[in-house]
């Protein structure tokens, strides 16, 4: 896991999105779009979820921006009075630019009439679909995709923005399925993408199913090794929370329960 610093101050702040990210240079010259903990003298649990939906996507073989650990000084702050000095004291969370990608929600009526054959890796989008029901990620739906198009290569998609996840931060209480209107399956663009005939696959479901397995697997097995990497001053309890993610993520009930509601959802769309 990388560890960068800004070298210039703040060209951007994201003020659309709830959690208003920044846009800073670093010192590997690249771009970053940073996520800051504005909770003043707490731990940094939005940081965190963002950390482990990045890390677990990468398990999942899905594309994710590449991420890195970023301070980002006092002096490259200014000119922007929404922006407090407390949010940086701690170590930001960033996704690197990439002009190649392109917000799902602001090309979808335009997406809705494309050509299928242009999305190679169209069984992504279902991955991700998965993906947010066992992560509990109440904020990817038809008014927010969070989704990125890298129009760079076969239109591959990029989810973003973890911060929603385990319910909205509540794994210490449990786990809940999201609702359908929580998730992309139940978007028109699931539609133009797949036909009936395809969402109805059984090989196709048996396959998705099979690398949802794995994966969970996987995820489970670099427990340790991503938390290794996390900042001292996000202050996380780092036993508390691989404890909790044991015992609620990887819990097996919950994890058949979310793939039993992944097809629940996939149906509604072929009946």
């Amino acid at each position: 896991m990388q560890y960068l610093n800004s070298i210039s101050p703040i060209s951007k702040v994201y003020a659309t999105t709830g959690s208003k990210p920044v846009l800073v240079m670093c010192n590997d010259f690249e771009y970053y779009v940073c996520k800051y903990n504005n909770s003043y003298g707490g731990a940094a649990n939005k940081l965190l979820r963002e950390y482990i939906g990045a890390c677990f996507l990468k398990e999942w073989n899905l594309s994710v921006p590449d991420f890195a650990f970023i301070k980002i000084s006092e002096e490259h702050i200014g000119g922007f009075p929404e922006l407090q000095p407390y949010f940086f004291k701690t170590t930001c969370f960033g996704s690197k630019f990439n002009r190649n990608f392109k917000e799902v929600d602001k090309f979808i009526s335009s997406l809705e009439a494309c050509d299928r054959k242009l999305f190679v890796n169209k069984n992504d989008y279902l991955l991700i679909a998965l993906f947010d029901i066992w992560m509990s990620n109440e904020d990817r739906n038809y008014g927010n995709y969070n989704l990125m198009l890298n129009i760079e290569t076969a239109y591959d998609f990029i989810p973003i923005d973890h911060e929603m996840t385990f319910n909205t931060g509540n794994l210490d209480k449990g786990l809940f399925l999201i609702s359908d209107s929580d998730s992309i399956i139940n978007t028109p663009l699931t539609t133009r993408l797949f036909t009936k005939k395809e969402l109805s696959d059984v090989n196709k479901l048996k396959s998705i199913k099979e690398e949802y397995y794995l994966c969970i697997k996987q995820c489970k097995s670099k427990l340790n090794v991503i938390f290794e990497s996390i900042p001292d001053d996000w202050s996380i309890d780092i036993s508390f929370e691989i404890e909790l993610l044991q015992n609620k993520l990887f819990n097996a009930n919950w994890i058949n329960n979310a793939y039993k509601e992944f097809l629940t959802f996939i149906q509604s769309q072929i009946r």
